[in-house]
């Protein structure tokens, strides 16, 4: 809404003072709130100058919308105000708890205008911005803006993003939602991930994977169809690519464990769904992330088989108390390679080689 549109929801008296064409004495007396106009008015006339092309008179209505006095600015706020208004006057209350929770609880206040006063409202304020679940679902603004927040409560902060993962709402570059993740059960996990909706072309990767008795084929996916396959999981977004990796078939499985975004690979892992054979594969990826390694270490049902303890310890990515770990149960052929390997860390090597001098080989 511009400034000729806020003409629309005014009187004819009160368009006076906002029309470009008024003299500029009555338009100047309404940018510091001198002009006798009820609150709601007052509120609109000195937002929409707040807008205006002429800077004196811009400049004297922001400085006299950070002015008003409460009864003039609450009535305006219990209103339903044009929403452009609120997003001029929201950056104004920072410092006015009381009408900045008035404009937070407005029906009509904008989402914009809530994720731009979010990073800098006080405690109570913050506490009700992240009460709205509605809002927080559909504004990444204003998430963003309450997460870097230093007010709000940690438990609260938990508990939006707990919601969030659960509604299948994930964004980029959050810690938080890594957290909020990490908190569910696998069971949890797939139950969030029904509620993401994926384009129609990964259907051909939520594919059940074929069952059979045979060892699956060990051949790599063909360059031309992993090219294709990886432009198609580029164009998703952190949501959809960790409602892949717990939902897709072996080929978005290989592809999405070795996914930049830590979140998306471990939720491969965390799946349930991969064979002895892909966790094999993972244990000896050095292009996993550590965080891959750890949660397949930690897991008795992935690391029983033998070769994935050797794996493990080979692969200079896992974290180094875990390979001092799997390297007391190795055998003393594993240890002895271990213990001449340049690939893996030289506290690792030199351990090996200590037990091999106390089992005097």
């Amino acid at each position: 809404m511009s400034q000729a549109e806020l003409l629309d929801v005014l009187s004819q008296q009160a368009r006076k003072h906002l029309d470009p064409t008024s003299p500029m004495p009555m338009r100047m007396m309404a940018a510091k709130g001198m002009a006798p106009l009820p609150p709601f008015e007052m509120v609109v006339v000195m937002s929409g100058l707040a807008m205006d092309a002429d800077e004196k008179i811009a400049a004297s209505a922001v400085e006299g919308l950070a002015k008003l006095p409460e009864k003039i600015l609450g009535p305006a706020l219990d209103a339903d105000l044009p929403k452009v208004v609120y997003e001029v006057i929201a950056p104004h209350l920072v410092g006015r708890p009381d009408m900045l929770q008035k404009l937070v609880l407005a029906r009509t206040a904008p989402d914009g205008a809530i994720a731009a006063i979010a990073a800098a409202a006080p405690a109570a304020v913050v506490e009700i911005i992240a009460g709205n679940q509605e809002r927080c679902l559909r504004s990444e603004a204003v998430v963003r803006g309450v997460a870097k927040n230093p007010h709000i409560l940690r438990s609260s902060l938990d508990r939006l993003f707990d919601f969030l993962v659960r509604s299948g709402v994930i964004y980029e570059g959050m810690s938080q939602f890594a957290e909020a993740v990490n908190r569910l059960s696998p069971a949890e996990m797939h139950e969030a991930v029904a509620n993401i909706v994926l384009p129609p072309e990964a259907e051909i990767l939520l594919h059940r994977d074929e069952e059979s008795a045979a060892e699956p084929s060990t051949e790599p996916m063909p360059e031309e169809r992993r090219l294709s396959l990886l432009q198609l999981v580029y164009t998703l977004n952190p949501a959809q690519k960790i409602a892949l990796a717990m939902r897709g078939n072996r080929e978005a499985r290989t592809l999405l464990i070795r996914d930049n975004n830590r979140m998306v690979a471990t939720s491969v892992v965390r799946s349930g769904r991969m064979t002895e054979q892909e966790v094999l594969m993972a244990a000896q990826n050095r292009s996993v992330s550590d965080e891959v390694l750890r949660i397949v270490a930690n897991s008795k049902d992935m690391t029983r088989p033998y070769g994935v303890k050797v794996a493990l310890v080979n692969n200079p990515k896992t974290p180094q108390p875990t390979a001092m770990r799997f390297l007391t149960v190795l055998r003393q052929a594993d240890i002895k390679l271990i213990a001449k390997s340049k690939n893996v860390p030289s506290a690792v090597a030199n351990q090996a080689k200590r037990m091999m001098l106390k089992k005097g080989t």
